[in-house]
């Protein structure tokens, strides 16, 4: 997995959600505040829009309560589709509205997506142990550059995921969309 330079080895990083959801909002605002809209653009924004929503709510529907390894709807094909999501609508907010500050702001967001994205990841391996390595191993982060996992494949690394029953509790679930 990604070095961090605050990832140890079997201690969780914190996934910084408060800076991220304020350059999120920074960069939609912005967008908003000081861009223009036309027909042209919006037309060219519209499937940004349309697939980074839909990827998002998909994403959230899939990880339910969080409390397993999810390895099925759009984490079959890539690891951070909410992430994604997010990012994909954002780009369809600059489009629409034409807006060169939020396209400014849009890059420290990129920056602080993606290290989130292997934050959360660090602290999915500590709590998922070789389930989670080997589906990081099989699918991508951001990108669907391989064939999804199989059915088979799915479930096999599922049930390496799944809480054993020994009577220890299970961990409480990271904070975050990713699973």
């Amino acid at each position: 997995m990604r070095d961090d330079p605050e990832a140890v080895p079997g201690v969780p990083v914190g996934e910084m959600p408060v800076a991220w959801t304020l350059l999120i909002v920074g960069c939609a605002v912005g967008a908003l505040l000081t861009g223009e809209f036309s027909r042209f653009t919006l037309r060219l924004a519209a499937p940004f829009l349309l697939v980074g929503g839909l990827l998002a709510l998909a994403a959230v529907r899939a990880i339910g309560r969080g409390r397993t390894l999810v390895t099925h709807g759009p984490y079959r094909w890539i690891r951070n589709p909410y992430f994604l999501g997010v990012l994909l609508m954002l780009v369809g907010a600059i489009i629409a509205m034409r807006s060169l500050p939020a396209l400014v702001l849009f890059i420290p967001t990129l920056r602080v997506t993606v290290a989130r994205a292997h934050r959360e990841e660090h602290n999915l391996a500590l709590r998922f142990g070789e389930a989670y390595e080997r589906y990081w191993t099989k699918v991508p982060s951001f990108l669907p550059v391989r064939p999804p996992l199989t059915s088979e494949s799915a479930a096999a690394i599922a049930a390496l995921g799944r809480p054993s029953h020994t009577g220890e509790a299970a961990p409480d679930p990271p904070a975050g969309p990713g699973a």
